[in-house]
């Protein structure tokens, strides 16, 4: 038995090392203002975009506007239609995940800049 309980343990050892080592603790502040521009793929459009975010920890909150034919547009607001509204996310040492209604984006953050991307659009920011 004493074989087994070896196993077992070792075995949740690196199960809790493997869950905990995905996220690192956030080297960044994304607090404040960004604007910048971005560039959908194909027909999708570009357009002016501002995020105003709030990061306590490593959770983000924040108010998303995006003009031109925007990289929220299609089935959740409509083709072309620019958007505004709340983004949820999380910091993992520079990189930003943010949500928003109807998808997803995936950011690196280095100084006063952000790039990154959503589904259908590429985004470049500055802080304000």
């Amino acid at each position: 038995m004493k074989p087994i309980n070896t196993l077992l343990v070792l075995a949740l050892t690196m199960l809790v090392g493997c869950a905990t080592s995905a996220t690192k603790a956030p080297s960044v502040d994304v607090t404040g203002t960004w604007a910048g521009d971005w560039v959908g793929a194909g027909a999708v459009g570009s357009g002016p975009v501002t995020l105003t975010l709030q990061q306590t920890g490593a959770n983000v909150t924040g108010e998303a506007v995006a003009g031109g034919g925007s990289p929220f547009s299609g089935p959740v607001t409509g083709s072309g239609s620019p958007f505004s509204g709340p983004v949820t996310g999380t910091v993992s040492g520079n990189a930003l995940s943010l949500s928003y209604r109807g998808g997803t984006g995936e950011f690196t953050v280095s100084g006063n800049e952000m790039t990154g991307a959503t589904r259908l659009s590429r985004w470049t920011l500055k802080r304000q």
